[in-house]
């Protein structure tokens, strides 16, 4: 495989891990009716900025702002949650642990490889 589909695919894989955690943290909140027009709203988002920064060229925050708004909401709302509530360290470990090794882990790990191969397709 080529790095612009290894990157497309990166890509693809951010934007879906985006979509369902904010779908499924405003179902949590707000229902099954607002968390499905968040993840419509979300992807959208995402796709627009996406080619906001295809046609900025090479150095565009088109494609990071919106990751970064969509990753840094639901993992602050997610350890506010988990601060302050009245529970043991343990139990907040617990209840962090499936977050963070399904959602933050993965995408930190998946924008490190995607700029990784970014750097390397701008350096040709």
């Amino acid at each position: 495989m080529s790095d612009n589909l290894l990157r497309h695919l990166i890509a693809l894989a951010i934007a879906l891990l985006l979509v369902f955690q904010i779908g499924t943290l405003i179902t949590g909140i707000f229902g099954v009716a607002w968390g499905t027009v968040s993840a419509i709203v979300v992807a959208s988002v995402a796709f627009f900025s996406a080619r906001l920064a295809k046609a900025a060229g090479k150095s565009s925050l088109w494609f990071l702002l919106p990751i970064l708004i969509f990753t840094f909401t639901p993992i602050v709302i997610k350890v506010w949650r988990g601060i302050t509530e009245n529970v043991t360290w343990f139990d907040r470990l617990v209840m962090l642990t499936p977050f963070i090794v399904g959602f933050g882990a993965p995408i930190i790990l998946l924008l490190l490889v995607y700029y990784e191969l970014r750097k390397r397709n701008l350096d040709d």
